[in-house]
């Protein structure tokens, strides 16, 4: 009977730190007026280093992705790839596009 008990607790336990996980994954979206749009300009972190990109699609629901090429010392950097994806919550907007 005790290691029923015990076996319910640590189900019980589980879902709570797995309810508890998604409340503040919730807490964290970005309001959208907060996002980048394409032709926003923002700057993020990535392997230590401070990268600026343009953002060419906003369409997906977490993330943009964005071209990298615009920075002066972008083959300097030796970066594996032009363009990349960056979490909402993983940047931030520098200059946002002339309307």
């Amino acid at each position: 009977m005790a290691d029923e008990n015990m076996s319910k607790d640590l189900v019980n336990a589980a879902f709570e730190k797995k309810n508890a996980e998604e409340e503040q994954q919730e807490e964290v979206k970005v309001k959208e007026e907060d996002k980048a749009t394409e032709g926003d300009i923002i700057t993020f972190q990535r392997n230590g280093q401070q990268l600026e990109a343009v953002v060419t699609s906003s369409k997906l629901e977490n993330s943009v992705v964005c071209d990298m090429t615009i920075m002066d010392d972008f083959h300097e950097r030796n970066l594996d790839f032009e363009k990349t994806v960056v979490a909402h919550t993983n940047y931030s907007i520098k200059q946002r596009r002339d309307v």
